[in-house]
């Protein structure tokens, strides 16, 4: 897998507008080439390219941020799911599966610059899906009058402080 500034679900400051209806984030190919291109790199003798990404000792990470706060709505939903290429001679997505999701959101949680999101790559689900493609979906309960998405990049490790929000369990006098 090659990591690099276009390796993105949404790529960083783009803000991305969340209202009423489902958005999708960019689609991610793990072969690089691109929804709608043929594979030049299958080895052996399958006829439609997909792998398992959540396999490993050393998994890719992403997370999504919010950018602008978000007012109005209910909850928002977060799932991060796969689909297999359809092949010749299209090579688009199939069927989305959601391997994985963080279930409702509420408003008061989606604040301005707080990670909505983190996810690992995680195994696929079913075992045999073998997807190509990977991609966000963002499912908003009720009506949004604000907030966006300001980036979901991926990354090969966790960078954030994680025991910022931990109790110290000392004083000092």
């Amino acid at each position: 897998m090659i990591t690099d500034a276009l390796v993105s679900f949404i790529p960083i400051g783009s803000n991305v507008a969340i209202t009423n209806v489902p958005v999708r984030s960019n689609v991610y190919d793990f072969l690089g080439s691109g929804v709608g291109t043929a594979p030049h790199n299958i080895i052996g003798n399958r006829t439609l390219a997909g792998a398992d990404l959540g396999i490993g000792g050393i998994r890719p990470q992403f997370e999504v941020l919010v950018g602008t706060a978000f007012a109005g709505g209910t909850s928002l939903n977060v799932a991060y799911q796969a689909a297999p290429d359809l092949g010749t001679p299209t090579y688009q997505p199939g069927a989305w599966q959601t391997i994985m999701e963080t279930g409702a959101i509420l408003t008061a949680n989606l604040t301005a610059a707080q990670i909505l999101a983190r996810f690992d790559f995680m195994p696929n689900f079913p075992a045999n899906l073998n997807p190509r493609y990977l991609s966000l979906l963002f499912t908003p309960v009720g009506v949004f009058t604000g907030g966006t998405i300001s980036s979901a990049p991926v990354t090969m490790v966790r960078d954030d402080q994680a025991n910022k929000f931990a109790s110290n369990n000392f004083s000092v006098r």
